[in-house]
Parts: C-alpha cells; structure tokens; sequence
C-alpha cells in the first residue's frame, strides 16, 4: 500500500518515507474544484438505483454522525439489519478509530463514530449509500474492520450517483474503469507485497488530492480509498489508509512492491481522476472477474475517449 491516514493527514504507504513537508504540499493542491464532467444526478434523500448506478452521500454540516445502531424506533422496509457490519480483524490488528486513537477527521464515540466535514485536505466528506429507509440512511465508512457500515440521517447529507466504477484483479495486476457497461479505461499497476497485501473487498474513493507534481512518489493524484491495511496497524507513525495513485516507478508496474496501496502510471492517474467523482466504487478481487472477457495488453489503454 502507499497511503495512510496520519492523525491529522493522509500520508501514503510507500517504501520511501515522505517528509512533513512534502504532505503538506499535497494538501495545499488538494483538488476542491467539481468536474464538470462528473456523472451526477439532482441532489436529494433519494437512493438512486439502475444498470450501474452507486449512489453517494455528501455531508452538509460540519459534522456527520454515524451511528452503529438503528434506532429502535424505525422500521426498516422491508426488514434490513440495524447494527453496523464488517469483515474480521486480522488477527492482532485492532479497529480504526479506537478509544484513544483517532485518524484524520473521525473518531469513535459511544453510538457509533464522528466524521468532520470538509476533510483535511478541504473535500467534501462523501460516503457510499447502500440503502435508503426514509429517514436513515446505511452506508460504508472509513473504519476498520474494513467493509463497516453505519447509519446516518438523510437530512445530514445530499445524495448523488455515479455509473463510473473500478474493479482491480490482484492476479494479473490489472485495472479496469467502467462508464455504465463501457470499459473507460485500463492498465496494469502495481499491488502490495505478499507481507503487506492490498485487501480484498468492496471500498470506494473516498476524496481526489491533485498533487504539484507528477514526478514524487506518489505521481500526479491520489486517490484515497476507504479501505485500511489488515496487517499494519501504523505506518510511518501514521495510520495505514490504502489509496490509488501515481507513482515515479513505472518500472514496477505488474509487480508486487508497495505496502498495499495500488500504484498507477500518471497518465492513466490522471485520465482516471479527471473524471470519477469522490465515491466511485472499487472492487478488489484476488481472481479474475468471469465478468471480463479479454485483458488488453500494455498499461493505459484507452477503451474510451
């Protein structure tokens, strides 16, 4: 991987440590400007639903609860579960945030957690909807156990949708970004080290941060993900947040090198993040998906212009 939320800033996992300064650098051209381009519907409390749609929350306030629990008093329709889910902890590797450790704008409370808004690097906090009942909302956060749910207010946020998705299949190190039921995009990239996996699941990108350069370590964007590493529990005296980003080593596209952050070559970064939104879905799988037919060969080939 090569991302990791500090306590107060995301710094990602890669081999080389990045310097305070440098971090900072990247928050200072964190990306705030929406593109035009994005696929959104009309804000409102309605969950979207189609052929390829996932739909998002924007937070309003300044905060956003999110409760572990449905309370007792709704009724879900139809029946849903009202407590929050996850996967299981590696062993010896314990939740994020916990009591006493508290990443970059969440913290655990007695209910549930406590999101701010916007995010360090100044984004709209967005989390992914997974279902609607009414006045609550069930969605996935940033926490670990990876894969954990909560429920928050429909009043709190504004909800939007988005048909672009990015499914990665760890066993041929290849990426592909769909528009609806079009290949946009795909590449091959480099995935985390036997010792330090990147994890399997369902997360989504949680904020893009547009960097001043594409010749760091991280390349031109990152893109942070939802998802935590399921084998270290700091990295760099920061929290281990796995993202998607650039990287200043294309020779180590289709090979495992990173701590479990997915590095991708710049010109496919930026192709990719100058058009998804902030809670586009990804899907990591550890074998190839029987939905793909072919896999193209070479990196950054452009399915679609």
């Amino acid at each position: 991987m090569n991302s990791s939320v500090l306590l107060r800033r995301i710094r990602p996992l890669t081999i080389v440590a990045m310097s305070l300064a440098l971090v900072l650098g990247a928050a200072s051209c964190s990306n705030d400007k929406k593109d035009s381009t994005e696929p959104t519907v009309e804000q409102s409390t309605t969950v979207v639903t189609g052929p390829y749609q996932t739909t998002y929350a924007t937070a309003k306030g300044s905060k956003l609860t999110v409760l572990s629990q449905l309370p007792k008093s709704v009724v879900t329709t139809p029946p849903s579960s009202t407590s929050s889910t996850s996967t299981t902890l590696a062993p010896k590797v314990p939740a994020i945030p916990r009591t006493g450790l508290n990443s970059a704008g969440v913290k655990k409370t007695a209910d549930g957690y406590e999101f701010t808004n916007p995010t360090y690097y100044k984004n709209p906090l967005v989390v992914e909807v997974l279902e609607n009942q009414g006045d609550y909302m069930k969605v996935l956060i940033t926490a670990r156990p990876n894969h954990t749910t909560g429920w928050i207010k429909a009043d709190d946020v504004t909800i939007a949708a988005t048909d672009f998705r990015m499914e990665l299949d760890l066993s041929t190190f290849h990426l592909k970004v769909f528009q609806g039921a079009e290949l946009f995009v795909e590449t091959d990239v480099v995935i985390g080290k036997d010792s330090t996996p990147t994890p399997v699941g369902h997360y989504f990108v949680t904020e893009k941060i547009k960097n001043s350069s594409d010749t760091g370590v991280y390349g031109a964007w990152i893109l942070p993900t939802n998802a935590y590493s399921e084998v270290l529990d700091t990295f760099d005296n920061g929290l281990p947040q796995v993202a998607f980003h650039g990287t200043n080593q294309p020779e180590l596209v289709g090979t495992k090198a990173s701590n479990g952050c997915v590095r991708i070559p710049n010109d496919v970064v930026i192709k990719i993040a100058e058009k998804i939104p902030a809670g586009t879905p990804i899907d990591i799988f550890t074998t190839t998906p029987s939905s793909w037919s072919t896999k193209s060969t070479g990196s950054g080939t452009a399915a679609k212009s």
